[in-house]
């Protein structure tokens, strides 16, 4: 048996980890095929469903769903790209920078011929096709996107007597400074929440990076990417959110959790259906 490629599902797209043939070999020995879902991705009674469906529609595989955590994905996807494939995925979710990192290296299934006869890659958003892309060669499919959203107490904002979201900018600071108070964070923001940071840098009309060529340039010295930086930079100071971690370390929503924030920028799924916090 060869050394397992991994297919890949991007998120904002999906990657599949390809091994030894995922379509069942004649007789009558079933088999099992693993997929990596990152945590929160997809709910427990989607799973259920999504299994179910699967195995009725192949009769000769079983689905194994291994729940991941982002903390360390990285290595322990190289880690099952390098070994022999007996304990690895065949097909992983993965976040929409990485698949050029696994793809490096003939480890990812090319999926370009399946993505254009059978999956109607013409129709797919470029924005959700183009982070599976590799060299030219379509290595993820798309499987979601998310978007980040601010999300609120409103118990908070009632306490500091706040009405109401604000509508600018100017307004979201001031607004925020007046929560700053009394134990009271008026955001917890990361130092280094590249998600959110770069909202602000793309808000502003600038870049994180150009391209010239075949070259690559960074662009954060612009005016443009300096004014969103600034930004996050008058914001994420009317918190404690720490300056040199990202927004899992820990994780945000642990901390929101606690009751004294007021505010952080999350994907809208964030505060689960059971936490009894209030999404704004």
């Amino acid at each position: 048996m060869r050394r397992r490629r991994l297919l890949a599902l991007v998120c904002a797209s999906a990657t599949l980890l390809g091994g030894c043939g995922l379509v069942p070999q004649d007789g009558p020995q079933r088999r099992t095929v693993t997929l990596w879902l990152m945590k929160d991705s997809a709910s427990q009674d989607f799973q259920r469903r999504f299994t179910e469906e699967f195995e009725r529609t192949h009769p000769g595989l079983d689905l194994d769903i291994r729940i991941q955590e982002w903390t360390g994905i990285g290595e322990k996807v190289q880690a099952a790209l390098k070994g022999d494939g007996s304990d690895g995925p065949d097909v992983i979710e993965v976040g929409n920078t990485q698949v050029a990192q696994y793809a490096e290296g003939g480890r990812l299934l090319d999926l370009t011929l399946e993505s254009m006869r059978d999956w109607d890659m013409r129709d797919w958003l470029p924005g959700l096709a183009q982070p599976g892309e590799f060299l030219s060669q379509q290595y993820g499919i798309p499987w979601y996107a998310a978007n980040r959203v601010v999300i609120y107490r409103k118990d908070l904002f009632a306490r500091a007597g706040v009405t109401g979201p604000p509508r600018t900018r100017q307004e979201w600071l001031e607004i925020t400074e007046r929560l700053d108070t009394g134990g009271t964070q008026g955001i917890y923001l990361a130092g280094q929440d590249w998600y959110t940071l770069s909202g602000f840098i793309w808000d502003e009309g600038g870049d994180l990076a150009v391209q010239r060529g075949p070259v690559w340039e960074g662009a954060l010295h612009t005016p443009a990417a300096l004014r969103g930086m600034d930004f996050y930079r008058q914001l994420q100071a009317l918190g404690d959110g720490p300056v040199a971690a990202d927004e899992e370390h820990p994780p945000q929503a642990g901390v929101f959790a606690g009751g004294e924030v007021a505010q952080i920028v999350a994907v809208p799924a964030s505060p689960g259906p059971s936490s009894g916090r209030t999404r704004g």
